[in-house]
């Protein structure tokens, strides 16, 4: 079976989820700081056994917003994780789910009884894996110094941090305690695991401890032990603590819940919960209907959604409300369709806007081996991207090798593409590409001490200080100011660290591109323009020499000026 994503829009704020399977609704809830991803194998499982299962991401974690307005101070430890209580009620009916199973795991188990509570009438079945039961003061000793500052650094220190504290989460219990009694027997996960659950903590930004600090509180039994429709405790044998489960079951469990007894695998563990809700909810519960729009077509502020393409789903930023033909937006080799928005942002609510992660790059699933990443099958990506959104022709902003693919849309589909506006370009002699695919792209394949989160983010800060990155020496310099605080850097790195390894095929797609070539051959009207100072400024005229009849321009430094230049090429 295969599992599609979706956006759900509640209230001005967009929730992610994944959806597989046809018949009664389950609802998965994942541990924090991480996403439904954590829940692809119970999906799987429930749906192989007719149910519909709908991971999903809590508001601030994984790809859904924030909660609106922002998590709310001053709560009490027990009402921590009462904020998701509504959005959880907009996303049951948004979805046109009367009432539904709440499976979570960890946070989720939680909030699995949190809402079972306050909303008895929604909640079918509460399933509780691996919750347990700690007093107040136990917790605090467990989270003093759990929960370490992530705040982006120049340096980027911080991803170390964030490195130490996933590392020894499967090391020591909790992670921060280093003493003996607080080891865990277990084998050392390869790098690039504990790469991919760094990755979910990134997602989740600097406010991660928000659902995860919360959820450490409401493991009580007398929270627990409120829940009074039909529940279930798993009592998993593989659990390293699992002494906070006997402890709750010790506390005393009301006559509604059934404590599960799975042995010690993860497929045992899953098993216990899909048999108990074959036996006793598959043939009672109503099937779930089917997924609504992921989008509000009305609304003039870029919202998210997955569009369907051959062999998976790319992800896009979207605006569709506006008038006249709509604006693509293409990104840079290691980039997102996320370091686009202050880009588009001037022309949302006045034109259709639509930018998308390539395949393998951002989000977007990784559609591509990195020996078959070209610009001519991002093009085709993208092409088939608009087919499913049935836009028959756009005016195109692409950033650097975002520009080669506009240019290779518009030699595969003719009449789709009526103008590019090139950001940057990408115009090297032989000499230079030969350099270039020499040193430009060092691995940053995940390394058991982090050092390859260093070299990542030192790569993307001296991006900003020279021209080409590597070449340190006063004639790289780049003449402006350098844009290198932590913040700024922080999400340029994000994309890199996601792509991994395949930013090398990326660059070296864009680097052997025959640009020139192109150019003299391209039909469409083109405008490639540069900020006056950065590195790739002086390739302005290597370009418009290679091709006379293109249209070149200086640009501002403020990037929110530059549609004015836009707007003006586009109505030409």
């Amino acid at each position: 079976m295969i599992i599609k994503r979706y956006f759900v829009p509640i209230n001005g704020a967009q929730v992610h989820i994944r959806r597989v399977g046809e018949g009664p609704a389950v609802i998965l809830l994942h541990p924090s700081p991480q996403s439904s991803t954590f829940n692809i194998p119970m999906a799987l499982k429930l749906a192989a056994a007719g149910f519909t299962a709908i991971a999903v991401d809590l508001p601030g974690y994984g790809l859904s917003d924030p909660l609106v307005g922002g998590y709310p101070q001053g709560l009490s430890r027990e009402h921590g994780l009462d904020p998701y209580l509504a959005p959880y009620v907009q996303l049951l009916d948004a979805l046109g789910i009367e009432k539904a199973v709440f499976y979570g795991n960890a946070t989720g188990a939680e909030f699995s009884h949190i809402f079972a509570y306050n909303h008895p009438e929604r909640v079918a079945v509460a399933m509780l894996d691996t919750a347990g039961h700690n007093p107040d003061d136990e917790v605090d000793k467990l989270t003093d110094g759990y929960f370490p500052d992530t705040t982006p650094r120049r340096d980027g220190s911080h991803l170390l941090t964030y490195w130490d504290m996933v590392r020894f989460l499967s090391i020591f219990a909790p992670w921060q305690f280093t003493d003996k009694a607080h080891r865990l027997p277990f084998d050392q996960p390869p790098a690039d695991k504990v790469h991919d659950k760094l990755i979910e903590y990134l997602r989740a930004g600097q406010n991660y401890a928000e659902a995860y600090r919360a959820a450490f509180y409401t493991a009580k039994g007398n929270l627990i032990g409120r829940v009074k429709v039909p529940a279930t405790l798993t009592r998993w044998e593989g659990k390293p603590n699992i002494a906070e489960i006997d402890a709750l079951i010790a506390y005393g469990l009301p006559a509604n819940f059934t404590v599960l007894r799975p042995g010690p695998t993860m497929d045992q563990r899953l098993d216990a919960s899909v048999e108990y809700l074959v036996k006793h909810y598959r043939t009672t519960g109503k099937a779930a209907p089917p997924q609504p729009a992921q989008i509000d077509r009305t609304s003039k502020r870029l919202q998210k959604m997955w569009i369907d393409v051959p062999g998976g789903q790319l992800l896009a930023r979207v605006c569709m409300a506006g008038s006249g033909r709509p604006i693509l937006g293409l990104h840079d080799p290691a980039g997102s369709s996320k370091r686009l928005e202050s880009i588009l942002s001037p022309f949302i609510g006045k034109r259709p806007v639509i930018a998308i992660d390539n395949p393998s790059s951002g989000e977007s699933d990784k559609l591509l081996k990195r020996e078959d990443i070209t610009t001519e099958a991002y093009a085709r990506f993208a092409i088939a991207a608009l087919d499913t959104l049935n836009v028959k022709d756009v005016d195109i902003i692409g950033r650097y090798s975002g520009g080669q693919v506009a240019m290779e849309m518009s030699t595969q589909r003719p009449g789709l593409v009526k103008r590019i506006a090139q950001l940057g370009v990408i115009m090297l002699t032989d000499a230079e590409r030969s350099e270039f695919l020499a040193n430009y792209t060092p691995s940053i394949a995940p390394q058991w001490d982090g050092g390859h989160l260093i070299r990542a983010w030192s790569i993307v800060r001296d991006m900003a200080l020279f021209w080409p990155w590597y070449n340190r020496t006063k004639a790289g310099i780049v003449a402006r100011d350098a844009a290198i605080d932590g913040p700024t850097l922080h999400p340029r790195v994000e994309d890199l660290l996601k792509m991994g390894d395949a930013y090398q095929n990326a660059y070296a797609a864009a680097f052997t591109y025959p640009m020139a070539e192109k150019l003299k051959q391209l039909s469409v009207p083109c405008l490639v323009a540069d900020v006056p100072g950065s590195g790739t400024y002086t390739r302005l005229a290597m370009a418009k020499a290679a091709a006379p009849h293109i249209t070149t321009a200086d640009l501002p430094d403020d990037m929110h000026r530059w549609a004015a230049t836009f707007e003006a090429f586009f109505a030409s």
